[in-house]
């Protein structure tokens, strides 16, 4: 397969951008339905215990969390792909000291301890090649980043941990708890979703308006 060009990359990346806002856009509305259901169940309004008839409310409350879990795999998947090509780029436009293959500016999420900087790392390079840095400028930092990267890490240890305390709870009390951090972790995604839009949005715009201009000069 032959490669792509920078001007080409760059229109293919402005394609993924609008996917992938349409889905944090989505992923958005979800959240805040996912989190008035947790809040109801909070409260005793409604339940979704095995031994209850999912019916009305509850029914309703299901389908929303089915409709998170689903999304967020979608949102994943076309996030990743929107960070390979944005990647990709950079390395198409020579950028010096820029220190990520495409393949692994994705992959360090999936490798346990390292997924905890390491995609921030890349993700600092990726914004300040695509403002047209090089070398040590891509280490500058960025605080939409800084927001983007720790509403992420919180969403995601919450999120884990409360899944783990309300899949099969052993007291009322771990429940509760569960739910409780949930809904912390519902809160802190109202900030990621729109943190994470503005990511790809600014860093597509940059490499649209920046990228080539950064290559013919440097």
């Amino acid at each position: 397969m032959a490669e792509m060009g920078l001007a080409e990359g760059i229109d293919l990346l402005g394609q993924r951008a609008k996917l992938v806002k349409i889905l944090l856009i989505a992923g958005f509305v979800v959240i805040m339905a996912t989190l008035a259901g947790q809040v109801a169940e909070l409260q005793g309004a409604v339940s979704l215990d095995e031994s209850a008839e999912l019916t009305g409310a509850a029914a309703l409350y299901a389908a929303v969390g089915l409709t998170d879990v689903l999304l967020t795999l979608v949102t994943i998947i076309f996030f990743s792909m929107w960070i390979y090509r944005a990647a990709a780029n950079i390395v198409a436009a020579g950028t010096v000291g820029f220190d990520y293959t495409p393949g692994w500016a994705v992959g360090w999420f999936f490798i346990p301890i390292a997924n905890l900087f390491k995609p921030f790392a890349a993700m600092r390079q990726i914004w300040n090649a695509s403002h047209g840095g090089q070398g040590d400028q891509l280490e500058q930092p960025e605080g939409l980043l800084a927001i983007w990267w720790g509403t992420w890490l919180l969403s995601n240890i919450a999120s884990n941990i409360s899944v783990r305390l309300t899949f099969n709870p052993a007291s009322p009390e771990e429940l509760q708890t569960g739910l409780q951090i949930g809904i912390f972790a519902a809160l802190i995604s109202l900030a990621l979703y729109p943190a994470a839009y503005r990511l790809v949005d600014r860093i597509t715009t940059a490499q649209r308006e920046r990228l080539i201009s950064a290559q013919i000069f440097s």
